[in-house]
């Protein structure tokens, strides 16, 4: 956004220069004018687009999305069970009475099922390094976070990724979330606070038991200190079978952690078939 210039007022001290009174008026119609013309400018060169689809948005419309894109933005819906995301629950946090006791999980948010323009934005931010699609699912996640969890959390802690991955895609999707989240909720983030120690291999396609066994001890909390006693929030893009975020709870609650739920962009909701292309989409980091 190209910054706005600002005009600055003059009082008068005297009689003298009460002549010149006017003056102040004319600069800062000079000064309003060129900001506007500066941010036109911006605009015309630099035209802010929907971080859905890319388009262009129209600058007499309010929003950050386009029309189009607003429609296919699924809601959370219904209260669905955060363990098999099918099951209907008491909560939209809360685990059906099939998985209950089985995650060591204490919640699930999601801003968004994993479909429409929340698909699609997540593809942006990951794949294409659209930064502007990042900050609006970070924007919806926060605003979940806010109203799904009144009772707050003492620190935020992306999921990390296996050095090479982090150097081949050049950022850590889960920690620029965290970051954004953070700044809008007024909230520590410990970016660092999990490490991945195992490159594992790509988890598509692989069956929960399989993918629980690829990620066994994969994570490891860098100082048990930062986190022992705290509730944490696990911060992710998406989440399909949970592997990953339940792995990476295991370590902070083995560190000492009080209290750890997950928040994700978007989560699949669906029953998974192997090889579906959203099982790729969200498991490989």
């Amino acid at each position: 956004m190209c910054p706005e210039a600002l005009g600055s007022n003059v009082m008068a001290r005297s009689e003298a220069t009460k002549q010149s009174d006017k003056s102040p008026g004319l600069l800062h119609l000079v000064a309003t004018g060129a900001a506007r013309f500066a941010a036109d400018t911006c605009d015309l060169l630099f035209p802010p687009h929907c971080p859905g689809c890319g388009g262009r948005l129209d600058p007499d419309v309010d929003g950050a999305l386009c029309p189009a894109c607003r429609r296919d933005l699924p809601s959370p819906g219904e209260p669905l069970c955060p363990g098999c995301g099918i099951a209907a629950a008491a909560a939209a946090v809360s685990f059906c009475r099939s998985c209950r006791g089985r995650y060591a999980l204490d919640a699930v948010f999601f801003a968004a099922p994993y479909a429409g323009t929340a698909k699609e934005l997540v593809h942006r931010f990951k794949y294409r390094a659209d930064f502007v699609a990042g900050r609006f699912l970070a924007h919806l996640l926060a605003t979940r976070i806010e109203t799904a969890l009144p009772g707050g959390v003492d620190l935020l802690v992306p999921v990390p990724l296996h050095r090479r991955r982090l150097v081949g895609r050049g950022f850590n999707q889960a920690a620029l979330l965290a970051r954004d989240i953070a700044r809008q909720l007024g909230l520590p983030v410990a970016v660092a606070a999990l490490r991945r120690a195992s490159n594992t291999r790509t988890l598509a396609g692989l069956h929960p038991e399989e993918r629980s066994r690829e990620l066994r001890d994969a994570f490891t909390v860098r100082r048990p200190g930062q986190v022992a006693a705290l509730r944490i929030l696990l911060v992710d893009d998406v989440l399909t079978t949970g592997a990953t975020a339940e792995c990476c709870c295991r370590a902070l609650k083995d560190a000492g952690a009080a209290w750890v739920g997950v928040a994700v962009a978007a989560r699949v909701l669906l029953p998974l078939r192997r090889g579906d292309e959203m099982d790729r989409v969200s498991e490989e980091r």
